[in-house]
């Protein structure tokens, strides 16, 4: 009876631990998003549109037409007297958001520069400084409930 249990319990074990191995390599390929927090400098709000224009979205325009970032956004609150902006960029998975500074130097690059058309274009940290960058795993896909080990004791 004992061999039985035992029996029971160590393939319940197997079992289990072979879905789980099976489910982080799912996690590394879902899409994977950054949030970038920037605060505008005073009076610097409209150039700094510009700038991100002419570097943070055709950067990501580019990467998205190669199939690395799946989306990009640039929002900012209506009428508020702060000037915070918040740039969210969506990745195809893990890996390729941990390899972005490098696909995002090599497209830079590869762009021609200058298209907003001023005679010296704006340095970003005369416009803005960068308060957070955060990256957030996209679970929104999940169909069924999970337990998930967070920490040890």
């Amino acid at each position: 009876m004992e061999r039985r249990i035992f029996a029971g319990l160590f393939l319940f074990y197997l079992f289990s631990v072979a879905g789980g191995g099976a489910q982080s390599v799912a996690d590394n390929e879902k899409p994977v998003w950054t949030m970038e927090l920037i605060k505008v400098k005073p009076d610097m709000f409209g150039f700094t549109l510009g700038y991100l224009d002419d570097n943070w979205m055709r950067v990501r325009a580019e990467a998205k037409r190669q199939g690395s970032v799946l989306n990009y956004h640039r929002i900012a609150e209506q009428g508020s007297g702060e000037s915070d902006i918040v740039l969210l960029t969506e990745y195809k998975n893990q890996a390729t958001c941990d390899a972005r500074d490098s696909l995002f130097s090599t497209i830079r690059k590869q762009l021609p520069s200058n298209t907003s058309g001023l005679l010296r274009p704006p340095q970003q940290e005369d416009l803005y400084e960068i308060l957070s960058v955060r990256v957030f795993q996209d679970y929104s896909t999940i169909d069924k409930a999970e337990f998930r080990l967070l920490s040890k004791n």
